[in-house]
């Protein structure tokens, strides 16, 4: 009996597994969740996520003869990329012969006027900007993917991905079908002129602060670009599991613009800066002030880790120290901390839960952090550690 029920189980996972390869259930931003760490393993990642979203999209659109010639032009210019060597002159050659029937296959879709429409344009920059992506990656053989390299790539999917989603829906609903493109988790609004920074960092949680912190300069006048670019990413991170309203990004814009004031060096702007920053805390939380302990928390994060990036200023070629590695360590997990806190409530409050575990900090309310406890080198951090 216990044989049956199981071989009745996997029957059915079996089943369901079909269902959904047939039923336009691939979302980017849960396929990205398995991105692969080396170049060499992109490729095949890339091609499979491909074949999924130009098979689940395929199925959404009318079934005639022109769309589906659409599609296997389609995968043919993209294979190109596969089977022939990158930077050779036979790439060259075969994209130019596969893009020219492509092209052909495109204008083919009335109202395309000969495959000069925007949406034609916004395809195409997808392909070619996908296609620099497989290329790149061919390249780097077993070297492993940077954080920068990740991000370009995941931008060049989900350009590649609205591009061709835009174009199918707008010729789709020239044939008199409407489809609905919302299950592939990319924000198709005709209105947006590019990918927004949500798409590129939802659920992927690519920020991770000991892994980050595992490149920590030596110098310190290496200091400050290393803290702006992990800055710029973790909030670009955290804004995109807030919620999409304006408050909240009026918030992230706030938070930049006043640590700017430490990198520019003005300081006659901080007054200003702190004082849009708290109004825009106000209107997030409703603590009328910003006196909430989320927000002084907040502050203090910001305020020690602008010290920090003021005392490296000064150190200018100096090689940082072991105390000093320890203070500035520390200054980068309170501020992260800080902000992360204070957006983690304000987030609930809207009726959203957000997870944090990815960026590798502690957000336990009632943990009390200490810049001694964090007494380890660079080298020595896990990328699973939490602070």
């Amino acid at each position: 009996m216990a044989k049956n029920s199981l071989a009745i189980y996997l029957m059915l996972l079996i089943a369901l597994s079909t269902v959904y390869e047939t039923q336009g259930t691939f979302s980017l931003p849960l396929y990205l969740k398995n991105f692969p760490k080396v170049g060499q393993d992109f490729e095949s990642f890339a091609y499979k996520g491909m074949m999924d979203f130009m098979g689940d999209l395929e199925g959404k659109c009318p079934q005639t003869t022109e769309f589906k010639d659409f599609f296997v032009k389609l995968k043919d210019y993209m294979a190109c990329y596969s089977s022939t060597s990158p930077g050779s002159k036979d790439l060259q050659v075969e994209l130019s012969i596969k893009s020219e029937t492509l092209f052909r296959a495109m204008s083919d879709f009335s109202g395309t006027k000969g495959g000069t429409s925007e949406d034609t344009w916004t395809l195409v920059d997808g392909l070619l900007s996908m296609g620099k992506s497989l290329v790149d990656m061919k390249k780097s053989g077993s070297k492993e993917i940077t954080f920068e390299q990740r991000k370009e790539i995941i931008q060049s999917m989900v350009k590649w991905t609205r591009g061709i989603g835009l174009f199918v829906m707008k010729v789709s609903e020239n044939k008199g079908k409407s489809i609905d493109l919302s299950s592939f988790g990319i924000d198709y609004d005709t209105n947006v002129s590019s990918p927004s920074e949500r798409a590129l960092y939802e659920t992927q949680g690519t920020f991770s602060l000991p892994h980050y912190l595992k490149d920590f300069p030596k110098m310190s006048k290496d200091f400050e670009p290393f803290a702006y670019k992990g800055m710029s990413a973790f909030l670009g991170a955290l804004e995109s599991k807030c919620p999409a309203t304006a408050e909240f990004k009026d918030l992230f814009v706030k938070v930049a613009d006043y640590m700017a004031c430490f990198e520019s060096g003005i300081k006659v702007e901080m007054p200003e800066k702190s004082e849009k920053l708290f109004r825009a805390i106000s209107a997030l939380d409703g603590t009328n002030g910003g006196a909430s302990v989320d927000t002084w928390r907040m502050v203090d994060g910001m305020l020690s880790m602008g010290k920090i990036v003021i005392e490296m200023k000064k150190s200018a070629s100096e090689e940082i120290t072991f105390e000093q590695r320890k203070e500035l360590i520390g200054g980068m997990v309170k501020w992260a901390r800080g902000i992360g806190l204070l957006v983690k409530t304000a987030s609930e409050k809207k009726g959203k839960s957000i997870d944090l575990a990815s960026f590798g900090v502690d957000y336990s309310p009632m943990l009390v952090l200490l810049s001694k406890e964090l007494a380890v080198s660079y080298k020595d951090f896990p990328c699973s550690c939490n602070f």
